[in-house]
């Protein structure tokens, strides 16, 4: 351990706790990004008059000065995988954090914060700028906790962390924990980290990881972008006076899938996925919507249900396992458009990453439908090398991101075989049933 000379840390984000400020003790289990019991409030406050208020006056804002972030005030909306309308369920159902609040004695974090917390033993609380830009209620245009969206989602200020450079001496881990007092010297979101891990450090490039989700970023250069769609604007990297911005659109259930399929016996290990789908022709109009935490962008909706459709006595698992990877590649493809659509940033490199991109089938699909090469890197945890890549930057342990470029190597290069044209009647089958599967726990 005495030869470890630093640690950054890439933690899930919108993933939050709340805890007792004296005692360190936590008042409840993580809230997950995907947790949707917050999803009515979401409804309600989007619907509410408030909001209507607050997008009107935006938008005349906006016309007369053409600021930016009047802009991105009238389009916001809040969505149930932002911590902030989870932390007001949180306020409002869980006694014991509201008298915390109420005698100042509550701490919010995000999993950075708290682990930051529990590694320095409670001495040092902090967030970064990438964990703190994907809450919900931060301002990427003036880099601070927006005092406007923590007033509309009841949310105190002072239970917030203050905002540190994604690179920064945050503190030393306790020697009690590893036997050594190693200091803390990033902390990044992982999708952020991914980002840097694949050196997507200039303005059009852009990064596609598949994990749990899907997560579509792209870097903006210095400006945020916000979309009506549902990209939604994120502070990738602060370091210094540099501050890069990105544009993320995503879908929930990627990996998630996989892991659903395998523990029905659909496979035994996902890697025979690829192989299994190679062997069909097509999927014979079976068509899967992958959709367990409700629909991301452009789709909007977390009421939509998971399903099959087009199902036969024909049937086969192997017509199931190609559904639900051929999903994987129309969702990226939607997400893809709709960046192309709203962000208008020339695309300049496309790397993808995450263990779900391994798999062959659903990558080259993926570059036939956006009709773009793909670099798949012989590294595929990006977010474990962006964070060491920060720290590293951190202890001049490497003198610029240059130096780092010049180590990234590609395992493979997807380039478009088919014209996505070929797919145009599958994917419009599918878009039918997704469509069939939205809004589909409004009718219960």
């Amino acid at each position: 351990m005495s030869q470890i000379v630093g640690l950054g840390i890439s933690t899930q984000r919108a993933t939050f706790i709340t805890w007792n400020k004296r005692t360190g003790n936590h008042f409840h289990n993580f809230i997950s990004w995907q947790d949707l019991r917050a999803t009515e409030l979401v409804k309600s406050l989007n619907n509410s008059f408030l909001m209507k208020l607050l997008h009107s006056s935006c938008r005349a804002l906006h016309f007369f000065s053409r600021s930016q972030r009047m802009l991105a005030a009238s389009r916001f909306a809040f969505t149930t995988q932002q911590a902030s309308l989870r932390l007001f369920w949180i306020l409002q159902n869980v006694a014991e954090v509201q008298k915390a609040v109420e005698e100042d004695n509550c701490r919010f974090g995000t999993v950075d914060t708290w682990l930051l917390h529990k590694l320095t033993k409670g001495s040092a609380y902090a967030t970064d700028f990438s964990n703190a830009s994907t809450t919900g209620f931060f301002d990427p245009y003036k880099l601070c906790w927006s005092g406007l969206i923590t007033f509309l989602a009841s949310i105190p200020l002072s239970i917030l962390p203050p905002v540190k450079d994604t690179s920064h001496h945050f503190g030393s881990v306790d020697e009690e924990v590893f036997g050594a007092p190693i200091p803390i010297v990033a902390l990044v979101g992982d999708q952020q980290s991914a980002m840097f891990g694949e050196c997507c450090f200039q303005r059009g490039d852009v990064k596609l990881t598949m994990g749990t989700g899907t997560f579509l970023d792209i870097n903006t250069g210095n400006d945020p972008q916000h979309t009506v769609g549902g990209f939604y604007p994120l502070i990738g990297w602060k370091i210094g006076p540099e501050v890069v911005c990105l544009a993320e659109g995503n879908a929930g259930d990627t990996g998630t899938a996989i892991q659903w399929a395998q523990q029905l016996d659909l496979f035994t290990d996902a890697a025979e996925t690829e192989k299994m789908a190679k062997s069909l022709e097509d999927s014979e109009g079976v068509y899967f919507v992958p959709s367990f935490n409700g629909l991301q962008a452009p789709l909007n909706d977390p009421c939509a249900c998971a399903s099959f459709m087009g199902l036969k006595p024909s049937t086969s698992k192997y017509h199931l396992v190609r559904a639900i990877l051929e999903s994987m590649a129309f969702r990226n493809k939607q997400l893809y458009e709709l960046m192309q659509k709203e962000i208008r940033i020339p695309v300049t490199s496309i790397r993808a990453d995450g263990g779900v991109c391994k798999n062959g089938f659903v990558m080259q699909m993926t570059s036939d439908l956006i009709d773009q090469k793909i670099d798949r890197p012989a590294h595929f945890d990006m977010s474990c090398l962006g964070a060491a890549s920060l720290a590293g930057l951190a202890l001049g342990f490497w003198s610029d991101k240059e130096e780092l470029q010049k180590l990234r190597q590609s395992e493979v290069v997807f380039k478009p075989q088919r014209h996505w044209q070929e797919y145009e009647l599958s994917m419009e089958n599918w878009v039918k049933a997704v469509k069939r599967s939205m809004h589909w726990y409004n009718k219960a």
